[in-house]
């Protein structure tokens, strides 16, 4: 049942996207490589194989108190919950910094774990 709320999660927030914000959201799969060193809620993820071709190998994802985070079980977390760690498993929905670069993306969800 937690996975079928997280699809169906991802599937209201799908249906109300415009298409002008839809070519610049991301649904993927990776691990966190490490945390930036200089800021606070960010870090470099290694984007799974069948991911890369969407976002590239490596992207750097900031988050923050607008961000919703799940632990495996589908519980909401806070910011102070969330521990994002080195080599977390992570299941995310990210909309382009195209600002920042091409590797850059803002969460919206994330899914910690399986």
């Amino acid at each position: 049942m937690p996975k079928l709320w997280m699809y169906y999660c991802i599937v209201l927030l799908a249906g109300s996207v415009t298409p002008a914000s839809a070519a610049q959201q991301v649904l993927l799969l990776g691990f966190v490589e490490n945390l930036c060193s200089d800021e606070s809620y960010c870090f470099e993820l290694r984007v799974e194989p069948q991911f890369i071709e969407v976002a590239g190998e490596r992207i750097i994802v900031r988050f923050d108190r607008s961000t919703q985070i799940f632990d495996p079980e589908n519980y909401e977390l806070t910011l102070a919950q969330q521990n994002i760690v080195d080599g977390s498993h992570l299941r995310l929905l990210l909309f382009s910094e195209s600002d920042r670069g091409g590797n850059h993306y803002r969460a919206a969800f994330i899914w910690i774990g399986d």
